[in-house]
């Protein structure tokens, strides 16, 4: 009936856009100035003209032609210099960048919802480096690469210590070739600092400095000026020049300019570096090409009265409330209880509300909002330390003067910081004398390094990130020891110091005037030109130097953060009373806070920072607010998704795509992506989600707030009856055994472990709780998104939010409200079924489960504590008493129909990843299963699989296996769930025993060792290797799909590029090594040494291809898993080793494999839910996400069952495995791979007899088999394709003439003798028959490809060859063991120095290795199931 309502509303028209929404376009977004009248009145172009013409000076042309007609001007303006004038003038029409039309629901381009068409063979392609960077000695000791230096240089510059960057520019000047862009880059910005630094106090001087540089270190060394040179030089002569010399200056510098190109020319003109007066003068020296510009008094109403101006303003933070400052009023009371009194932002003497402002109240309350938000992301440190002092004076006011006991953790915090701030001062002023000193008197001081750095902030708010970071690291550790690796927290405390200085209010001043002023001027350019010209540029590619050079490299971040560590080591003290055992008084002593000690980890010594086990028993008990300014949720709409940083919060930093361990590439083809307009969809997505307003559910974190402080464990919530009531393992008498003593050190390690884990716990609902007070009286709170490297969407804020376990969801509910209706009542009592984990029965049978428990329901609403506590036995049981409440208020109203829900309900995928993979292979068996096809009741996967697993159990059991009889009768739908549900993302076997046994370990909490069962383990063993066996029958038609991805994955990761092979080829053909050391932009060193010769030889012959493709919306995937390169930094705290990630760096092979088929289903189940969440926003609906879990308002769950259907019909309409394959042959184009032949095949044979005819006389080294593929026959094959390319006939005919071990795969190929790394599939076990359907799954796939190319070159490939191979299972066995190590270790010329394992000596005889041309197998034949049946099916999301 639900199904049939929802067909009646919405049916096939999802994805129909209304023209009601699409003609509302034209509309102006965000412009209210330009929608009201105005009394000023405009100066016509005739008007701004003559008095133009009467400024203009004597040199002018008087016969120049008049203007043409300009666009009118409405109000007069100063000039935009100064941030006070940043500000615009009061004029008659107030400026009210907060009106209804900025703020209204959005209403999105049509387009966006919809699937277009992209060509496959054209994808996104950046190329990755294949070379090293040189390395370079610093002015301190220590070699770094030229990023380091770049970054060094720029970070000089912003706190004007030129001396260190022309010493650093100098140092990097031979390294590079004199037109690396780089180069420019860097003189660039000398020039431009040197021209600031002078404008306050202009003279000849500073541009006869200027000049000198120019001339000496960029004209003399040919280093071809930019536009961005030409800019700075232009701004200094209209600085420090008199007016005649000036305009000549000006002139001489744009006829340089017009000869390297009119691209530079008009980069020039739109360039937003020049002050609005700055560009007037720049346009009117070139009459011949424009006519006269409107006056400068007009110039700022062109950049702030445009709808982007003002949405520019509040989205970097700088739109202020135009209001008189109120007075504030005295508040009693700290917020001991309450973390929103803790948060400044919070506090109404700090953001006086606009009652002047004009507006409606709707536009007043947003203001108000937009204000708080601002003040609290600006200000959240500032604040925290504000409290932390009020906290320490009250303490002092009662007398109480540090004992750790009686003072509140802030207080604590505080003293830590009074302590640290002179610390901070004198280190400060140690960076400031060593900065100032000559480079040769402190070689060896770090401050050389990091300094440029930490003089940007300032010493009070160091002591506060210090402060704060120490302490939300204690809380949030999970290990049960709460030791804190150094390593990490120093790079912890270091990105905190890099986003505080990102964060500042200038670098977003500048930012706002350098996008108005050249989106303004690039449009008055095209107006005021004499000729309609069509404008010269260049494409603009993204180079990840534009974006690295201004960050903080990892070296200064980890001796930042090692700083950081070094005072609070120092500084951090606390008072502890204790009794003393002698005399038993009590006896009070300061004591370190934190201690550092050296650990042993994973068999590694690691250094750690241990806090004091009483302060951490005080961090598990006190209240916690105001100890960090995390990223809370937002009080106002997140600031749209625009760029890569540029969206979510207004002022503080954030990625729209998190990067996994700091990949470059993945933040290399996202900003490419971007700068495309491929992820507009993407970004638009995020925005739809972070718009959905929420507000906090106050009658549950009311039962929450009562549970908590009664110390109740209920429903999830960790209380100190759990803690307290753990048994601590009894320790064994002094005469007991070696076994016995140590079965009780791991029974003892689990007890803390698992204690630790409770308190870890405790500690962060702690945090959960007193957020949501803070935020309970709120109207609306948001939570912006941005999505990680596959594209599944994620709330930024950390502590609380809807994607979280069952009590953050229990918190949250929508912030508008919409009748239920009838049929939202009806949805609103299915989800109550589906809470309580009633969910596998039909639609109607749900609704009467929640009709039949109306008495538990309303005893749950009325009395959650005191009653029967129904909800508690739930599933969800938070989530499920909010429902209780929900519907007990609807059922209460005088029409339940007519009731406004706020609560969202949610809608289900039935195990969402293997519902992708039946949509792919159209397997029909597998969409049965999932609930694709339509059915009189849901189908459930968890169930079958367990029902399965129950009959295999039984028996064994009735054979009497020991294993299956002890868990016969145990096997539910809850012990297979995790296992089925994570098997098609990839889970190992031994994980899936992890799973196994964690719920073993509920099912049989006293369990006792005997003689048959030892442990739960081997249970866990046998359970996990029977849901295997189940799975394997189930889904057969997933498997094709999954072999072909793990088959194209092995081919991709042991391939080498078409650029590495060109350089193979150079070296093999004797061409000068250090020409190829470097990437192109270096220089060739004068001489290279057998480390850089070795380094060279590695750095090509690595595999480097990582796996990359598009997602339906078109946004790139990037896999980051690449063999992790090591670096060392040395801080007085310790040595801190810390990851180095570049993309020249070898591919991990076995996690690019493992990961590459749930990664890609991942990144399919993001497009959906983008799709969904686009088109959810286009019919006017609130949408939210937990990755495949969909919720919306009760009333609107049919229109979103229809939205979420079509959106998977028209995606798995499109044949995305065929277009992944020709994306896969377009971005690997020319790269060869390094095959595995069966060595029993005819092919095989023929390239071992050529090696040994090629070898025999040769010396090669011991290690060399017939059997490995060198690099030397990579360059061989390299010579012969390019003499095939030749235009000479005889060079052709030599070419043809060369034979290859290539060319004789070529001649003869064979697909059913390539042997690949073994993927495990979907349900893969060891046991025979699991082997038998891997090798029936290879041989098909093998077997098509073969048929493909015979079809496609029959008469050059004989039948012998294609039936030569036979392959038994017994040797697919020998082949396959241990075959892991494949890919492991970087091969050099074939040759290893590893002793290999017998078993990997047997599968070398078995195999052979020969370099072929990198192509995939033929996509696998789809079954005959028909997605589009899907729409019938009301089972598929519910």
């Amino acid at each position: 009936m639900l199904a049939r309502a929802a067909g009646r509303k919405l049916r096939r028209d999802a994805f129909r856009t209304p023209t009601t929404l699409s003609d509302q376009l034209t509309l102006p977004w965000l412009c209210p100035a330009l929608l009201r009248s105005s009394s000023s009145t405009p100066d016509s172009p005739t008007t701004w003209t003559r008095r133009r013409r009467q400024r203009r000076p004597s040199h002018s042309h008087a016969n120049s032609p008049s203007p043409s007609p300009s666009p009118s001007f409405r109000h007069d303006s100063r000039s935009l210099a100064t941030s006070a004038e940043l500000q615009p003038p009061a004029p008659s029409t107030s400026f009210n960048p907060f009106a209804e039309s900025a703020w209204a629901r959005h209403i999105q381009s049509p387009g966006l919802s919809r699937l277009s068409s992209w060509d496959p063979a054209n994808p996104l392609v950046v190329h990755d480096a294949v070379a090293a960077s040189p390395s370079i000695r610093g002015l301190t000791s220590r070699s770094m690469d030229a990023i380091e230096l770049h970054q060094n240089i720029y970070a000089c510059l912003r706190v004007g210590r030129l001396d260190r960057a022309a010493a650093i520019i100098e140092r990097l000047a031979p390294f590079y070739k004199p037109d690396a862009p780089e180069v420019v880059d860097a003189h660039n910005a000398y020039l431009q600092t040197l021209l600031e630094l002078n404008q306050p106090d202009p003279s000849r001087e500073a541009m006869a400095s200027i000049k000198a540089w120019y001339r000496q270190q960029m004209v003399s060394k040919h280093i071809q000026p930019n536009a961005q040179t030409f800019v700075t030089l232009i701004r200094a002569a209209m600085s420090f020049l008199a007016d005649g010399a000036k305009e000549d200056a000006v002139r001489k510098h744009i006829a340089a300019a017009h000869q390297q190109g009119q691209f530079v020319v008009d980069e020039i003109n739109a360039s937003p570096e020049f002050s609005d007066e700055e560009w007037d003068l720049l346009i009117r020296l070139q009459p011949e090409t424009f006519n006269e510009p409107p006056p400068v008094e007009h110039m700022q109403h062109l950049h702030l009265n445009s709808p982007s101006g003002r949405r520019d303003l509040i989205d970097l933070g700088l739109a202020a409330n135009h209001v008189e400052p109120i007075k504030p009023v005295f508040q009693k009371g700290l917020g001991l209880d309450s973390l929103k009194e803790a948060l400044t932002v919070f506090s109404e003497d700090t953001v006086p509300y606009p009652h002047d402002m004009e507006g409606t109240q709707a536009e007043k309350d947003r203001a108000y909002a937009y204000a708080r938000q601002v003040q609290m992301e600006q200000d959240g440190l500032a604040a925290a330390v504000k409290r932390w002092k009020q906290e320490s004076e009250k303490m002092q006011e009662i007398g109480i003067h540090g004992v750790l006991q009686s003072k509140p953790i802030q207080a604590i915090m505080y003293s830590w910081y009074v302590a640290l701030v002179p610390l901070f001062k004198k280190r400060l002023a140690h960076v400031a004398r060593v900065l100032s000193a000559g480079s040769d008197e402190n070689r060896r001081d770090d401050a050389l390094e990091y300094g440029p750095w930490l003089e940007k902030c300032k010493p009070e708010s160091l002591a506060a990130m210090t402060v704060a970071r120490a302490i939300t690291s204690s809380v949030k550790d999970r290990a049960g020891g709460h030791a804190l690796k150094v390593s990490a927290l120093s790079i912890s405390l270091g990105s905190d110091i890099s986003d505080h200085i990102e964060s500042e209010a200038e670098a977003r001043r500048d930012a706002f005037l350098k996008k108005q002023r050249k989106q303004t001027r690039a449009q008055l350019s095209k107006q005021l030109s004499r000729t309609a010209q069509e404008t010269s540029s260049k494409s603009a590619t993204s180079n990840p130097f534009s974006y690295e050079k201004s960050q903080l490299p990892v070296t200064v971040r980890a001796k930042l953060g090692a700083i950081c560590i070094e005072l609070l080591l120092e500084a951090a003290t606390l008072t502890v009373t204790a009794d003393d055992p002698r005399t038993g008084n009590k006896v009070s002593r300061n004591i370190a806070a934190f201690h550092h000690q050296i650990g042993f980890f994973q068999g590694k010594n690691i250094g750690v920072i241990v806090p004091h086990h009483d302060l951490i028993a005080k961090l598990q008990t006190d209240s916690v607010h105001s100890i960090h300014s995390v990223r809370l949720p937002m009080v106002v709409e997140p600031r749209p998704w625009s760029g890569f940083q540029n969206g979510g919060y207004y002022t503080i930093p954030q990625s729209v795509v998190r990067q996994k361990g700091g990949d470059r590439s993945q933040r290399a083809y996202a900003q490419s992506a971007i700068d495309n307009g491929d992820m507009d969809q993407v970004m638009a997505g995020l925005d739809v989600l972070g718009r959905v307003p929420w507000q906090i559910n106050a009658p549950v974190l009311q039962v929450m707030a009562q549970v908590w402080n009664n110390g109740e464990s209920i429903g999830g919530l960790i209380g100190d009856s759990s803690i307290a009531s753990v048994e601590r393992p009894q320790e064994p008498p002094a005469d007991a055994t070696y076994q016995e003593r140590a079965k009780w050190g791991q029974a003892l390690k689990e007890y803390e472990n698992y204690v630790g884990g409770l308190h870890s716990q405790r500690c962060f609902q702690n945090f959960q709780l007193e957020t949501a007070r803070a935020f309970v009286n709120e109207k609306s709170i948001f939570f912006p998104h941005n999505v990680d490297f596959r594209g599944r969407a994620y709330p930024v804020p950390p502590i609380l939010n809807h994607i979280g376990a069952d009590l953050a969801r229990g918190l949250l509910k929508f912030g508008r409200g919409k009748e239920l209706g009838t049929v939202g009542l009806q949805w609103l009592k299915i989800h109550l079924a589906n809470l309580y984990g009633f969910d596998k029965a039909s639609l109607r049978e749900r609704e009467q489960f929640a009709m039949d428990n109306i008495n538990e329901i309303y005893d749950s609403a009325t009395s959650p504590l005191d009653g029967r506590r129904w909800w508690a036995k739930a599933e969800d049981p938070w989530q499920c008493l909010a429902c209780c409440m929900e519907l007990k208020n609807a059922l209460d109203s005088p029409d339940p129909t007519r009731y406004l829900s706020q609560l969202p309900v949610h809608q289900d995928g039935t195990c969402n990843g293997l519902q992708h993979y039946a949509a792919l292979g159209g397997d029909h068996a597998g969409a049965r299963q999932v609930n694709l096809e339509p059915s009189d009741r849901p189908q459930d996967i968890y169930t079958g699989v367990a029902e399965l697993v129950k009959e295999m159990v039984a028996k064994e059991a009735a054979q009497g296996m020991p294993v299956a009889t002890f868990i016969n009768g145990y096997i539910t739908r809850k012990v297979v769930k995790r296992t089925v549900m994570t098997n098609v993302y990839g889970v190992t076997f031994m994980g899936a025993k992890a799973q196994v046994q964690d719920e073993l370990k509920s099912t049989f909490p006293n369990f006792r060792p005997t003689d048959k069962i030892r442990s739960l383990g081997s249970v866990a063993l046998y359970v996990a290797l029977k849901i295997f066996e189940a799975l394997g029958k189930i889904f057969n038609g997933a498997q094709e799909i999954q072999y072909w991805l793990g088959e194209c994955g092995e081919r991709i990761t042991t391939s080498i590029t078409a650029e590495q092979i060109k350089r193979i080829q150079n070296r093999f053909e004797g061409l000068d090594p250090s020409l190829l050391v470097y990437e192109s932009q270096f220089a060739a060193p004068k001489k290279i040494t057998a480390s850089q010769l070795n380094k060279l030889n590695k750095s090509m012959e690595n595999f480097k291809t990582s796996i990359i493709w598009t997602t339906p919306l078109k946004m790139p995937i990037v896999q980051p898993y690449r063999k992790d390169m090591t670096k060392v930094i040395k801080t007085k705290v310790q040595n801190i080793t810390v990851t180095k990630k570049s993309a020249s760096d070898e591919v991990d092979k076995r996690k690019q494999l493992q990961a590459f088929p749930p990664n890609f289903i991942h990144s399919l189940d993001a497009s959906h839910m983008t799709l969904s969440a686009l088109k959810a926003n286009e019919m006017g609906l609130d949408f939210a996400a937990v990755h495949d879990s969909f919720w919306t308002h009760a009333c609107d769950i049919p229109n979103l069952n229809v939205i979420l259907r079509d959106a998977f019909v028209r995606m798995h309409s499109e044949d995305i495995i065929n277009r992944l394959a020709a994306e896969f042959e377009a971005r690997y184009a020319g790269a060869l791979y390094r095959a595995s032949l069966l060595s029993s095949s005819e092919v095989a044979r023929t390239i071992i007899q050529w090696r040994l005819e090629r070898r025999t006389g040769m010396k090669t080294p011991f290690a060399l088999k017939r059997t490995d593929a060198t690099f030397e026959e990579v360059a061989l094959e390299a010579k012969r394709r390019e003499l095939l390319k030749s235009e000479d006939v005889k060079e052709r005919q030599k070419g043809e003439k060369m034979v290859t071990p290539t060319s004789i795969w070529l001649a003869n190929q064979d697909p059913k003798a390539l042997h690949s790394f073994r993927l495990s599939l979907l349900g893969e076990t060891q046991d025979k028959g699991s082997a038998h359907r891997q090798t029936e799954v290879r041989d098909k796939l093998l077997g098509a490809e073969a048929d493909a190319l015979t079809s496609d070159a029959a008469d050059d490939v004989t039948d012998t060859v294609t039936d030569a191979v036979t392959t038994t299972e017994a040797t697919l066995d020998i082949v396959e063991e241990d075959v892991e190590d494949l890919g492991k270790d970087p091969q050099s010329a074939g040759v290893t120095a590893k002793r290999k394992a017998p078993s990997r000596i047997a599968a070398d005889k078995a195999t052979i290795q020969v370099w072929i041309p990198l192509t995939f197998p033929p996509v696998p034949q789809k079954g005959s199931w028909d997605v589009s049946r899907l729409r019938e099916s009301k089972y598929f999301f519910s």
